[in-house]
């Protein structure tokens, strides 16, 4: 079982961030968060891929990560997820593959076919329809384990294309760094990962995890592919204090975690230590095996430091 925390990229009012005591991101404080995230018994740390994501300062995913890398000896870096549509596949194969060379072989890279059309419309790109962008985040992920373990590669596909292209060095991890796809798409992104990934990441609830796991495994009979050859994994937000009363403070500065707010696709770890737990048992039982987490409270450490001492203690 391995657990990850979620280093937030942007702050303050916003249609992405969920983080009450956060009105502005800092650069100080996503440093000091990652440290103390791996001093306190995390595997791996976390980035979002985002350029605007409301109205205050959105830092970037890899030079973030690249800058965590540094602070940082043992904890895995995880871009979570790089939005395919923003990054030119090459490129992308040469800067995680010295991500994970300055990092020591640290990377674990999660990819996505982007959903914030705004802040790529915003920043020049073209927004193809959810089908092309998978079908390019596709190629893109086969591109990437081609320039990652071949000294030379022309590939041809019907959206990424490169000639004799050299990505030397390669990454310190053999034969290439895990690719995470994220998503749950039944149609496109589940065969995806079925295919290619070596992790696949959700959120939600138990019986939606159930449902796209069930999908999952069958893409994977399709590509005569070993279901369990695939890492499980899931990301909640999380809730989380001593007592039931400090557990109801933190409610009223985040009330859209409340039992009474949450949707029934969405799910998140809300309770005392004992309360959260017992809620993350059944997803256990699923076969998770790799859990991120943005705890709410962030910069503040309290959360966090409470997981790792008490829930982290008695799962690993």
């Amino acid at each position: 079982m391995e657990f990850a925390v979620n280093i937030p990229t942007s702050g303050g009012s916003n249609e992405y961030s969920t983080l009450p005591y956060c009105e502005s991101i800092e650069w100080d404080d996503q440093r000091s968060y990652a440290v103390a995230a791996e001093k306190s018994g995390f595997d791996g740390v976390a980035v979002p891929d985002h350029l605007m994501t409301g109205d205050g300062p959105t830092t970037e995913c890899l030079v973030t990560l690249a800058g965590i890398a540094g602070a940082t000896e043992d904890v895995y870096l995880y871009p979570k997820t790089v939005n395919n549509i923003l990054r030119q596949p090459a490129l992308l194969a040469k800067t995680m593959a010295t991500l994970d060379s300055i990092s020591d072989g640290r990377l674990r890279l999660g990819m996505g076919a982007g959903w914030k059309d705004d802040e790529a419309i915003a920043y020049g790109y073209e927004w193809p329809s959810a089908p092309d962008r998978l079908r390019e985040m596709e190629e893109t992920i086969e591109l990437l384990k081609e320039l990652w373990t071949a000294d030379r590669v022309t590939y041809h596909g019907q959206y990424v294309t490169v000639d004799d292209a050299c990505c030397l060095p390669h990454p310190v991890q053999n034969p290439h760094p895990p690719i995470m796809v994220g998503g749950g798409g039944e149609e496109f992104t589940l065969r995806i990962a079925a295919k290619h990934a070596d992790i696949w990441n959700f959120w939600g609830p138990v019986d939606v995890m159930e449902h796209k796991l069930a999908v999952l495994k069958q893409h994977c009979q399709t590509y005569d592919r070993e279901y369990d050859e695939i890492t499980k994994s899931w990301f909640a937000r999380c809730l989380i204090r001593e007592t039931k009363s400090e557990v109801a403070e933190l409610l009223e500065a985040a009330p859209r975690f409340h039992p009474d707010s949450i949707g029934d696709t969405e799910f998140a770890l809300v309770g005392t230590p004992e309360q959260v737990e017992a809620q993350l048992q059944p997803f256990l039982s699923l076969g998770i095996t790799e859990i991120v987490l943005e705890f709410v409270d962030f910069p503040q450490t309290d959360g966090m430091e409470l997981f790792a001492e008490t829930v982290l203690d008695n799962m690993t």
